[in-house]
Formats: structure tokens, C-alpha cells, sequence
């Protein structure tokens, strides 16, 4: 690279607002998280990946793991929006249906992230831990809010409510390593088993 185009580069980077550079780092790293268990994922590859200067990710973040766990939480934070109802979506079932589709379709799409942060914990450590464990009950009251439950939500239901989410990354799991189960299908069973889940916790349907 000639010492024109360096020095261009450079003024670039200096010249990009605090925020952007903040952002280029999340990004960054959910790209390297997202490529696959051989990919290098130190602070060096990260700030290279961002095309900023290595001691930003510092100044940020305070270390790696911090700016992790900022990834993981830009990623989760599209992920709650992911599965808002669609305009067609006019029925709790349907609406139902269409948050576990795209709940399923946005772990797909993002399924080394998802395999190396949350299945494996791989980078597991408590603000990683904890920001899945929001995630789950964020994910919980959203599909609660979906099908139209009191808020709050009783106990019981909280509870089932709550088992029904862990059901659902489960059954994706099965999906997604399960040759020739296909999706409809597993869109289903997981609807019905919400569906019986929130018959069951219901007072009134007690006996």
C-alpha cells in the first residue's frame, strides 16, 4: 500500500465519529463470532476487522469480553425486533407462528454466533450468561404480550412461559441438526406445545 493510501486510510479513521467507531467494533466482532470455531477472535483481529486503532477497543469496551457482550447484545436486540407480529398477522396463533418462525429463521441466519456464545459457551463468563438470560426473559414476555396473557404474568404461568422459550431454542436446535425435519413442521409442534403450555398454567383450567 503506497504511503498516500495509508495515511488517507488513517485520516478516514480519525475522521469517523465516536460512534461509528464504537458500532465498526460490534460489528466487527459479530462477524469474526459468526465465522465459524477457526476464526481468530482476539482484540488484534477485531480492531483489523473494524479498521480502527487497536487501543479504541479498550477505551470502549475495557476489554474483549466487554465488547462481546455488547455484540451479543446489538445481536439480541435485532433479534426481539425480528420477531415483532407482521401486519397480516391478526390471530394469537398466527401471531405465535410468525415469532417462532422468524425467532428460528434469525438463529439460522446467525447460527456459528449462536453455536460458539450460546449452545457451547464458548466465551461463556457472567455479563455473556446474564445477557442470554435477559434475552430468554425479554423473549418470554414478548411472546406473553403476543398471545395476549395478563401482565404480569401468575407465577405458574410465568414459570411455563418461561420453560416454553427454553423448549423452543431446544426444538430450533433439532431443526437445525436434524436432516430432513423440516421447518413447517417444527413450527408447528412448538405453536401447539405453547398453546398446551398456556392451557395448563391457566387458573381456570385447573382442576
Amino acid at each position: 500500500m503506497s504511503t498516500n493510501a495509508s495515511h488517507g486510510a488513517e485520516r478516514s479513521r480519525r475522521a469517523r465519529p465516536r460512534r461509528d467507531r464504537r458500532q465498526a467494533l460490534i460489528d466487527a466482532a459479530i462477524e469474526l463470532l459468526s465465522e465459524g470455531n477457526s476464526v481468530d477472535i482476539s482484540a488484534g483481529a477485531i480492531t483489523r476487522r473494524a479498521g480502527v486503532a487497536h487501543g479504541l477497543l479498550f477505551y470502549y469496551f475495557t476489554d474483549k469480553q466487554g465488547l462481546v457482550a455488547a455484540a451479543l447484545a446489538d445481536v439480541l436486540t435485532k433479534l426481539a425486533e425480528s420477531q415483532e407480529p407482521e401486519d397480516g398477522e391478526l390471530s394469537v396463533r398466527d401471531r405465535i407462528e410468525g415469532f417462532v418462525r422468524r425467532h428460528i429463521e434469525f438463529l439460522e441466519r446467525h447460527r456459528a454466533l449462536y453455536i460458539r456464545v450460546v449452545r457451547e459457551g464458548e466465551l461463556g463468563d457472567s455479563v455473556v450468561e446474564h445477557a442470554v438470560r435477559e434475552a430468554r426473559v425479554d423473549g418470554a414476555r414478548q411472546v406473553a404480550a403476543l398471545a395476549g396473557l395478563p401482565d404480569p404474568l401468575s407465577s405458574l404461568q410465568g414459570a411455563a412461559i418461561s420453560g416454553w422459550t427454553g423448549f423452543l431454542d431446544r426444538t430450533a436446535d433439532a431443526y437445525f441438526d436434524t436432516p430432513g425435519l423440516e421447518l413447517d413442521e417444527v413450527i408447528e409442534l412448538a405453536v401447539d406445545t405453547f398453546e398446551a403450555v398456556v392451557d395448563a398454567s391457566t387458573p381456570r383450567n385447573r382442576l
